[in-house]
């Protein structure tokens, strides 16, 4: 049930299932804002390495995603041929 949502998403976006005005108020995630996590956009979040050590942080508050990361990566890697 989880992969079906997921590729709904990945199809038609988080918000495909809102109405027009809850729509008005949403805002999508882009991989620059402050709620995504920036160690795990450039390449490792410390929250992710020191798991199940004494030094472990826990989990990460920001947000951490794939899909935002290879934006970013593609953007960078258009600004490096250009």
């Amino acid at each position: 049930m989880d992969a079906q949502r997921a590729l709904l998403d990945e199809l038609m976006g988080a918000a495909r299932n809102m109405t027009e005005e809850e729509r008005k108020g949403y805002k999508e995630i882009k991989w620059d804002d402050k709620e995504v996590c920036r160690f795990y956009m450039v390449r490792f979040c410390p929250h992710d390495l020191f798991v199940n050590t004494r030094s472990d942080l826990g989990t990460c508050p920001k947000i951490h995603d794939p899909k935002l990361k290879e934006r970013m990566e593609l953007k960078y890697a258009l600004h490096a041929v250009c």
